[in-house]
C-alpha cells in the first residue's frame, strides 16, 4: 500500500499474506534513521494514576537527547502513539531545529501497552481497562515532573506528536497547562465520532484534487461492478482472481463480502492519508485508474490491489473476516504490532470508523457502521456493543472538548488531503490557539525536515510553527 514501510507491516498480521485494515489508525512513518545512538532508558510508572491505593508499577520505555541542551533551556517532548516508539526521531524532523535553536534538551516517551511499554503481563480484555488517553496524560504528566527534579530541566516544556499523539499533546496542555508551556499538535483528530464516513469524503475530495476527472468515477464504476459480480458465483470466482484472494470469495459468508468491499478500497485511504511520503501516490493511483488501455475499470481497480500486494512482498491478500477476528483477539504483546490495543482504544473512547456511509456512496456502500461496531463484541465481548460505544465517544468529547477545547498555547496543524482533517481544528480558536490549514498536503507533513518540493504553504507553517514556539518558550519565562 505504501510502499515496504516497516511501520505498516508491524501493524498487521503478515507472512505470505495482507491482512490490510491499517488505516485504523496509522502513526506517522518512522524516521528513516533508527536512533541506536540513544540507548532506550526506562521510568518506573504507576499503573493506575487514579487510584492512590493501588501501587502497582511498571516500567515505561523513553529515549533522551541532551545534544543541543543549554543551562535553563526548554525541554521537548515527543509523545508516543498507537506503535512502537522510533528513537530515530531524536535526530530527525523539524522538531530537531526547534531544538538546536532554541538550546532544548529532547525525550520521547512510548505510550503504554505499546512498542516495549508494558504495564500488564498481557493483552486480555480485563487489563487493557488500563489503557486509555486519560491514562497516557497521567503517564506523561508524572514522566515530567519527575523528570523536572531529576534533571533539573527548570525551563518550559514544550509537547509535540502527530496522529493521535497529536490529539495527546493537545490533551495534555489542556489537563496539565502548568506542566507544559505549549503543544504542536499535528493532524490530531480531537472530535470523538462513531461513524466517520467524513474520512471518504476526503479520499474522494483528494482523488479530485488531481485535476484528472475521470479517476473517481473510475474507482465507483469498479466498485459498482464488484457488488455486481459478488452475488454470484461465477462472479465469485472472477473476484477471487482479480483481486489473489488468499482463499476463495464466498457471497454467503456475511461478514467477509464487507470485510472485502473494505480491503479493496482501503488501497485508497492508504495511499491518500501519507500521500508524498511513499512511491505509490494519488497520482500514481489516478493515472491507472484513468488509462482506458489498461482495462476496464474493474480490471485497473485489480492492478492497484496487485501494486500494493507487491509493495508489501505478499502473496495475497486475506479478506476473511474471521481471520481478522482471530488475530485480534491474540492477547500476547507484539502479536499485532499494536492493533488490538488501538482497535480497544477506537471501541472504548474514540469511534473513528471510517465507514462507507459518504452521501451518495461514492464508492459502494459495502462497509457500514453495524459491521464495524461488531469488530468490538467479536473481539472483546459482548458488552462492547452500540450503546457502550456511544456512551464512551460521548464522554471523551465532554472530557477534551471536542473541536472546542478551552485551551490556549496549542497550534492546530491539518493538511487539506489529510483524510483525518476533518475531525481536527480547522480555524483559530484564539489568538493563542490557532489553526495551520496547510493547501495539497497530508498526515503529519509539518512533522518532517524541508526538502526540495514542499509546497510553499508547507515551508512556511514551519517556519510560522518555529515561531509560535519561541513565543511560548519567551512568555514562559516572563511569568
Amino acid at each position: 500500500m505504501l510502499a515496504v514501510s516497516a511501520l505498516l507491516l508491524s501493524l498487521v498480521s503478515v507472512g505470505s499474506t495482507l491482512t490490510p485494515r491499517t488505516r485504523y489508525h496509522l502513526p506517522p512513518p518512522p524516521p528513516p534513521t533508527k536512533g541506536e545512538e540513544f540507548p532506550e532508558q526506562w521510568f518506573t510508572q504507576s499503573l493506575d494514576h487514579f487510584h492512590p491505593s493501588d501501587d502497582r508499577t511498571w516500567q515505561q520505555r523513553y529515549w533522551s537527547n541532551f545534544e543541543h541542551y543549554q543551562e535553563g533551556g526548554p525541554t521537548f517532548i515527543f509523545i508516543g502513539g498507537e506503535g512502537e516508539a522510533s528513537p530515530g526521531w531524536l535526530t530527525y524532523g523539524v522538531w530537531t531545529r526547534f531544538a538546536q535553536e532554541q538550546g532544548g534538551a529532547m525525550f520521547i516517551l512510548e505510550h503504554r501497552f505499546y512498542g516495549q511499554s508494558k504495564p500488564t503481563q498481557d493483552l486480555s480484555t480485563d487489563n487493557l481497562v488500563y489503557l486509555n488517553s486519560q491514562q497516557g496524560l497521567a503517564d506523561l504528566a508524572g514522566f515530567i515532573s519527575s523528570m523536572k527534579q531529576e534533571q533539573n530541566l527548570d525551563g518550559p516544556w514544550i509537547a509535540l506528536g502527530g496522529s493521535y499523539p497529536g490529539s495527546m499533546a493537545a490533551w495534555l496542555r489542556y489537563r496539565y497547562p502548568h506542566l507544559v508551556a505549549g503543544a504542536i499538535s499535528s493532524s490530531g483528530p480531537l472530535l470523538a465520532k462513531v461513524d466517520y464516513h467524513e474520512y471518504f469524503e476526503v479520499v474522494m475530495a483528494a482523488m479530485d484534487f488531481t485535476g484528472m476527472a475521470d479517476c473517481n468515477p473510475a474507482i465507483s464504476a469498479a466498485m459498482e461492478e464488484i457488488e455486481q459480480l459478488s452475488t454470484t458465483e461465477e462472479g465469485a470466482a472472477r473476484l477471487t482472481e482479480l483481486f489473489t484472494l488468499c482463499n476463495a470469495f464466498d457471497g454467503d459468508i456475511a461478514e467477509d463480502v464487507p470485510m472485502f468491499f473494505e480491503s479493496v478500497v482501503d488501497n485508497l485511504a492508504g495511499v491518500v492519508q501519507y500521500n508524498g511520503h511513499y512511491e505509490v501516490t494519488i497520482d500514481t493511483v489516478c493515472n491507472l485508474m484513468t488509462d482506458e488501455e489498461s482495462g476496464t475499470p474493474l480490471e485497473r481497480f485489480a492492478q492497484l490491489n496487485t501494486l500494493m500486494l507487491d509493495m508489501y512482498q505478499t502473496e495475497c491478500l486475506d479478506h476473511k473476516y474471521s481471520s481478522f477476528i482471530e488475530m485480534l483477539k491474540a492477547t500476547e504483546y507484539g502479536a499485532t504490532g499494536g492493533f488490538r490495543q488501538w482497535i480497544y482504544q477506537t471501541c472504548t473512547e474514540f469511534g473513528w470508523y471510517q465507514t462507507s456511509n459518504q452521501e451518495g456512496y461514492p464508492y459502494g456502500n459495502g462497509f457500514p457502521i453495524e459491521f464495524m461496531e461488531q469488530w468490538c463484541t467479536d473481539i472483546y465481548g459482548p458488552e462492547f456493543g452500540h450503546d457502550m460505544l456511544a456512551r464512551a465517544v460521548a464522554a471523551t468529547n465532554v472530557e477534551y472538548g471536542g473541536k472546542h477545547p478551552n485551551v490556549d498555547k496549542v497550534v492546530f496543524v491539518h493538511g487539506s488531503i489529510d483524510p483525518w482533517h476533518a475531525m481536527g481544528v480547522l480555524e483559530d480558536l484564539s489568538a493563542d490557539a490557532p489553526a495551520i490549514y496547510i493547501n495539497g498536503t497530508s498526515h503529519c507533513a509539518d512533522m518532517y525536515p524541508d526538502k526540495q518540493g514542499d509546497p510553499p504553504g508547507l515551508t512556511q507553517a514551519r517556519v510560522r510553527i518555529g515561531k509560535l514556539v519561541d513565543q511560548w518558550i519567551k512568555d514562559a519565562k516572563n511569568n
